[in-house]
């Protein structure tokens, strides 16, 4: 039996998918059928899905974020700056009442 996902293309376990309406990526780890359908478990949210709604996609690996270090004198300039843009006096010309 061939199993595809929603473009035709074949899935196994080990194909990376794409469950495009929440945009959860993953592995596939585990194919079952029972008699609503295949189900494919994705290991990132560990629940199944129809194999109908999964895209196959390329494997993308995550890029790792690296640390970033700032100065004092970086810090308090950007400080600096948010303190100069808010504005120093609170007014009401906006204000709006119901009735």
């Amino acid at each position: 039996m061939t199993i595809s996902d929603s473009a035709g293309n074949p899935l196994h376990v080990g194909s990376y998918v794409l469950y495009a309406p929440t945009g959860t990526k993953g592995k596939v780890t585990e194919i079952l059928s029972d008699d609503r359908g295949v189900w494919a478990l994705v290991d990132q949210t560990d629940l199944y899905y129809k194999t109908e709604v999964l895209t196959a996609i390329k494997e993308e690996k995550e890029q790792e974020l690296g640390e970033i270090s700032f100065t004092r004198e970086e810090i308090n300039e950007v400080l600096e700056k948010q303190r100069d843009a808010a504005p120093t006096q609170m007014d009401d010309t906006s204000l709006e009442s119901g009735g």
